[in-house]
């Protein structure tokens, strides 16, 4: 039996972290002396009957060291590791069916049945987390003590220094390959930047050419159909300003450059104004092209944990590309799939987009794209954009069809949403 997909966060620069795992760590190193003895102390510390030093890969995460455990690897979709790497703080779960995120877990609920986790990234001189050092255990522990926690992470600084000598031994101190990979993965984010910012203020100046056509009487309206246009675009004018003014003081908090890193915040907010707050801005350009918009959230689906200025952009993205390219009313919607995962639907009446162009649009965040002028299949950067903020948030972009409508949708991990809104 096949099993379930599992969804896992990816960091915004994953390409280049996989390519400094590549370069830094060699696995032919694994199960040394010094790493065993990393792991034995975890267990130590923690009181636990296993402990790892993990590393990372794309679809996997192998041990460079490990006691009380007989495994070599696991699929990344069941690797707790997976989720500690996304932060340079320590990933601390004294119970981990207390926490949301991870009571359904494959690592949880199958074997082993971690029920206790505490993990402190191994966090390389560049910036990038290759992996961690974890204590583990299959009952619940207290919550460990401020003490525990700091001589983890001294762990894990040690198993960076081993690594990073082992490398400079190997490469006879030459960094240029390491340097090359910090700067392609600057070079990325800044282009990944640049489009985040470059979709609000589309929007803005949309709105802004509309408000100038309609002071001209071009657009053709009734009076007081005009001043209600006039009003809500300069509405939209003003959301949209606000929207990149956050984003750019998110990115100058939320990110490190040196390792071109977009870093997630975390926040609660409700759903159905969350939805009402995306299209206001692009309701005034689907009016003048003589369309309409209509959103509303299912009523399982009360609260949105997330990134909000992130999940808005990425809405924002396939609201403009339905605007744009489709045909027909538009409905945004949230609703839950079978599994409670959370879908974020954006439709309308048109023919949509084709598989492969979901399947090709994280292509122009790839390293040597030309991502200044690549275009996807006539949709813009709206498909790149939120699938690579959906990939951020642990989820995925997927398209479908029906005789009656299409759709994009975003698809976020279940506990991403809960029924009631709370703080």
């Amino acid at each position: 039996m096949a099993r379930p997909e599992i969804l896992f966060p990816f960091a915004s620069n994953e390409h280049a972290r996989l390519r400094e795992v590549h370069e830094v760590v060699d696995p032919k190193r694994r199960g040394e002396a010094f790493v065993q003895k990393v792991a034995e102390r975890a267990a130590e510390i923690f009181g636990t009957p296993a402990a790892l030093v993990s590393i990372v890969e794309a679809d996997h995460q192998w041990f460079l060291g490990k006691t009380g455990i007989d495994l070599e690897s696991t699929p990344r979709d069941y690797s707790i590791c997976s989720r500690a790497i996304m932060s340079d703080r320590p990933l601390m779960l004294p119970d981990t069916l207390e926490h949301a995120e991870f009571r359904t877990h494959p690592a949880v609920t199958q074997s082993p049945n971690v029920r206790f986790y505490a993990g402190a990234p191994i966090v390389l001189s560049s910036g990038f987390r290759v992996g961690t050092v974890c204590a583990i255990d299959v009952a619940p522990h207290a919550a460990p003590s401020e003490e525990a926690i700091s001589e983890l992470q001294s762990l894990a600084a040690e198993v960076v220094t081993h690594l990073e000598t082992q490398h400079a031994a190997r490469s006879f101190g030459d960094r240029s390959a390491r340097q090359e990979i910090m700067n392609d993965a600057q070079q990325e984010f800044l282009a990944l930047i640049g489009h985040e910012f470059r979709s609000p203020l589309t929007v803005l100046l949309g709105n802004a050419k509309l408000l100038q056509a309609n002071v001209a009487g071009e657009l053709e309206m009734e009076p007081e159909q005009r001043k209600q246009f006039s009003e809500r675009a300069i509405s939209a004018v003003i959301s949209s300003g606000e929207h990149l003014h956050r984003l750019i003081e998110r990115v100058l908090q939320f990110t490190q450059l040196q390792n071109g890193e977009l870093i997630l915040a975390e926040d609660n907010f409700p759903c159905a104004a969350f939805l009402e707050s995306v299209a206001a801005p692009i309701e005034p350009m689907i009016t003048a092209a003589q369309r309409e918009v209509d959103t509303y959230c299912s009523p399982e689906v009360g609260t949105i944990r997330a990134d909000g200025e992130q999940l808005f952009l990425a809405l924002s993205s396939l609201l403009a590309n339905a605007t744009s390219h489709g045909e027909g009313e538009i409905e945004l919607f949230s609703a839950l799939a079978d599994d409670q995962s959370l879908r974020l639907v954006c439709s309308d009446e048109g023919p949509g987009c084709s598989e492969e162009q979901v399947n090709r649009s994280d292509r122009p965040f790839a390293i040597g794209e030309n991502v200044d002028t690549r275009k996807v299949g006539g949709l813009g950067l709206g498909l790149p954009l939120a699938k690579k903020i959906a990939q951020l948030h642990g989820g995925k972009l997927q398209r479908g069809k029906d005789e009656l409508r299409s759709w994009v949708e975003l698809v976020l991990p279940a506990w991403r949403c809960s029924p009631m809104y709370s703080t």
